[in-house]
């Protein structure tokens, strides 16, 4: 086992991996030095710059990525119309979970909003850690229950929800979004026409919402 002296220095020499080891941290707090070496040997640092596509419908989605930087988004395209399922910040955990578990082809696509940095592990190599680094699968269960949780509050929210008050939510719950997305993406976002966004903007401007 690395002793922590030894350990540090792999967190000085490789800051890529800081925030991963957070993250990791945050769901198996008893995780000790060697256990994360075996993580961070099991991923690949990529980059990507802007409109770059990382999945595409057709193509088996075979990794799961943390994003260190930049954003992503994933969505669906139907006759040349976006749907935006979700958007990604540093700090999350972006794939297409049912053609990943699954093993079939994705229907969707994943692609940059802003320049990234991931640190991807493939799905042999997830399998191969649950065998060597059983603890993991806390972290597999906790975050896809969170990512479940999300979800189906989205889907609550653009069923039951009036356009202003998903705005309203997003306004609240993620600042971030409204500051750095395009405003067309954040309609498609909220399942409404850019033209119904501006209408809501305007109206809560106005108001004082």
């Amino acid at each position: 086992m690395l002793d922590l002296g030894q350990y540090t220095q792999i967190l000085t020499m490789d800051s890529k991996f800081e925030k991963l080891h957070k993250f990791y941290l945050s769901y198996i707090p008893d995780m000790t030095e060697a256990e994360f070496q075996i993580v961070c040997d099991n991923h690949e640092l990529k980059t990507y710059k802007k409109d770059e596509v990382l999945l595409s419908p057709g193509i088996n989605c075979d990794w799961v990525a943390f994003v260190n930087s930049g954003i992503l988004r994933v969505y669906h395209s139907v006759d040349g119309k976006e749907f935006i399922n979700q958007i990604y910040f540093p700090d999350s955990v972006v794939s297409d979970i049912t053609s990943f578990d699954g093993n079939i082809p994705s229907r969707m696509y994943i692609d940059v909003v802003k320049d990234c940095e991931i640190l991807e592990i493939k799905r042999e190599k997830l399998n191969h850690l649950t065998i060597v680094f059983p603890k993991i699968l806390r972290l597999i269960v906790g975050y896809t229950t969170s990512v479940l949780i999300s979800y189906l509050d989205r889907y609550s929210s653009l069923t039951l929800d009036s356009a202003e008050t998903r705005y309203l939510k997003l306004l609240k719950e993620k600042p971030e979004m409204l500051q750095q997305i395009p405003l067309y993406m954040i309609a498609s976002y909220l399942g409404i026409t850019p033209e119904a966004l501006s209408r809501v903007r305007n109206k809560i401007a106005q108001t004082g919402a």
